[in-house]
This record gives C-alpha cells, sequence and structure tokens, in this order.
C-alpha cells in the first residue's frame, strides 16, 4: 500500500469515528453536549492533522501503520493529549498579552503623532 493510500485509510478511519462521536452526541442532553465541547472540538484539531498535507509532514509510514491498527485512534489521541502537560491556556495567554500590548503599542503611537503634529 502506498504512502498516500495509508493516510488516506487512516484519515477516512478517523473521520468516521468522528462522525459516529457526532452522532451520539446529538443523543445527549444540552448540558451533555455543552461538557463534551471541548473533546468534540479537540477531536476535530487532531482530525484535521490526520488530512494528508498535515500528515506527511511529521508522521512516517511506521506511525500511521501503528495508528490504523487501534480501533479507534482518534480517541487514542484524544486520551493521550488529555494525558498530556501542554495547556491551550498558555498558549491563549501568550495570545492575548500580545494582542493588548500591541494595542496599547499602537494608541500610544497615536497620541504620540497627535502630539507632534503642529497646531493649525
Amino acid at each position: 500500500m502506498s504512502k498516500e493510500d495509508l493516510r488516506d485509510l487512516l484519515y477516512k478511519k478517523a473521520s468516521k469515528e468522528q462522525d459516529d462521536y457526532v452522532e451520539h452526541l446529538k443523543t445527549l442532553s444540552p448540558q451533555e453536549i455543552i461538557d463534551k465541547a471541548y473533546e468534540k472540538v479537540m477531536r476535530d484539531d487532531i482530525l484535521m492533522t490526520f488530512e494528508n498535507d498535515y500528515m506527511s509532514e511529521y508522521l512516517s509510514d511506521k506511525q500511521v501503520k501503528e495508528l490504523l491498527k487501534l480501533d479507534y485512534p482518534l480517541s487514542a489521541c484524544y486520551e493521550e493529549w488529555m494525558d498530556t502537560d501542554c495547556s491551550h491556556m498558555e498558549m491563549l495567554r501568550d495570545t492575548i498579552d500580545s494582542f493588548s500590548q500591541r494595542l496599547v503599542d499602537e494608541r500610544e503611537a497615536e497620541k504620540n503623532k497627535k502630539r507632534q503634529e503642529p497646531e493649525r
């Protein structure tokens, strides 16, 4: 089986798994769906990384084959993610800090520009 075929097979398997998961979510109460929102979003992101363009950059054929052996590769990757020390919160804080600092810098630059303009 070609490299592309392997990756396509993994994507299709994970995509079907996600479709089934979404169908399951539809059977839950609104509160249960809200409680599972993070999991759904993260699983969507993981699925996106299984697309051929992304996967060919970082997963070897051996890695793809091992993932294919799993009954639920998407769920397994999500569980692994949940066991890591990585946090979206740190990335969010960094983004908000950078953005708000840029706003401060732009506002100060505007004020300085107005002060430097000659009176008419």
